[in-house]
C-alpha cells in the first residue's frame, strides 16, 4: 500500500508540475474537504481517503490533495479546475 501511494503521488506531482502548480481557493478546498469527509471512502481515523490513499485536510498547503486545482477525486465526487 505505501509503494502504491508513493507512486500515485509522485504521478500527481509531476503532471501538477507540467501544468505549473495550479491552486485552489481557501473556499476551493473547503468545498472539497466537506465532500470527502461525508465519503464513505472517508478514513477518519488516519483522515485519508481509501481511494487514492491521500491524507484529507483543508488546509491550504503543498501536501494537500484539496489545494491542486488540477486534481479531481478519483470516484468523480469533485473534478479539477481548470483556470483560463
Amino acid at each position: 500500500m505505501i509503494l502504491t501511494k508513493i507512486a500515485t503521488f509522485i504521478k500527481s506531482l509531476c503532471f501538477h508540475i507540467w501544468l505549473g502548480f495550479p491552486k485552489t481557493t481557501q473556499k476551493e478546498i473547503n468545498h472539497r474537504y466537506n465532500i470527502c469527509v461525508g465519503c464513505s471512502e472517508y478514513d477518519t481515523i488516519n483522515q485519508e481517503c481509501k481511494q487514492c490513499g491521500c491524507f484529507i485536510n483543508n488546509r491550504s498547503i503543498f501536501f494537500n490533495k484539496l489545494a491542486w486545482a488540477d486534481q479531481g477525486c478519483p470516484l468523480n465526487k469533485w473534478y479539477p479546475i481548470i483556470r483560463k
